[in-house]
């Protein structure tokens, strides 16, 4: 088996795949491929690699970061050039509780503001002078309950100009957001998505879930009892089961 690990980032790329030399796993060889999903989907249209057996794993709940539409139509782009026998298995965040969500952004110690604020040094890296002044600039989290989606920003603590454009303080620039899916929600991305739920398996508290769609065959594999599925209406009884609880 060969694991190919896709990053924008070069060096990421060989600080990890040290971790884990030729030889490490008896059965499992590592390597990397430095580009975008958009390299990734090239590479896997490339002969010698559409002809083998494959899946395209997303397991850091990366697609929350799309909006909707647009994490349809990224999980859609893979299943159309995938075959019947390959897999898809995404992780996908499904908690939507206000509070809990609220603060697994927003951490007493302020570590993912941190993360958030570094965006602006990377981007002073980038200009190659000091545009943003991280002095000036605070980060700020919102939950959007209406949307079931999580939303950061950097605002001004006073009035700035970045590059000759006034920025009033209190102004928001959103950084990222990052959507989750109700088991509801989900259905409607795989369906959108052309694809079909193969299974699912969640944490105990439902808040997190890797859901494992089939391009165009009805095929279903319950991991936790070590049971394959072949007929629809045991594999529905297998997703309860994950979902629910015994």
């Amino acid at each position: 088996m060969s694991y190919y690990a896709l990053d924008l980032m070069r060096s990421e790329l060989e600080r990890t795949l040290a971790a884990v030399p030729e030889g490490t796993f008896k059965h499992v060889r590592c390597f990397g491929l430095h580009g975008t999903y958009d390299d990734g989907l090239e590479w896997l249209q490339k002969k010698e690699n559409a002809s083998r057996s494959k899946v395209v794993l997303s397991l850091g709940s990366s697609i929350g970061n799309f909006t909707r539409p647009e994490a349809a139509a990224f999980v859609k782009q893979f299943a159309e050039i995938l075959s019947p026998s390959d897999r898809l298995l995404f992780g996908v965040d499904a908690c939507q509780e206000p509070e809990k969500v609220y603060h697994a952004y927003n951490d007493s110690e302020g570590i993912t503001n941190e993360f958030t604020l570094n965006g602006l040094k990377h981007a002073n890296k980038l200009l190659g002078h000091t545009a943003f002044d991280l002095a000036d600039w605070e980060a700020i989290g919102h939950y959007d309950e209406q949307d079931g989606r999580h939303q950061a920003f950097v605002s001004p603590k006073r009035d700035v100009r970045v590059e000759g454009v006034l920025v009033q303080a209190g102004e928001k620039i959103r950084i990222e957001e990052s959507y989750k899916y109700s088991p509801a929600q989900a259905q409607e991305l795989w369906q959108a998505s052309n694809v079909i739920e193969g299974a699912s398996w969640t944490n105990h508290t439902g808040s997190y879930s890797e859901f494992s769609p089939t391009i165009k065959v009805w095929i279903y594999i319950y991991i936790e009892t070590i049971l394959i599925y072949t007929r629809a209406s045991h594999a529905e009884q297998a997703v309860c089961n994950v979902r629910n609880g015994p």
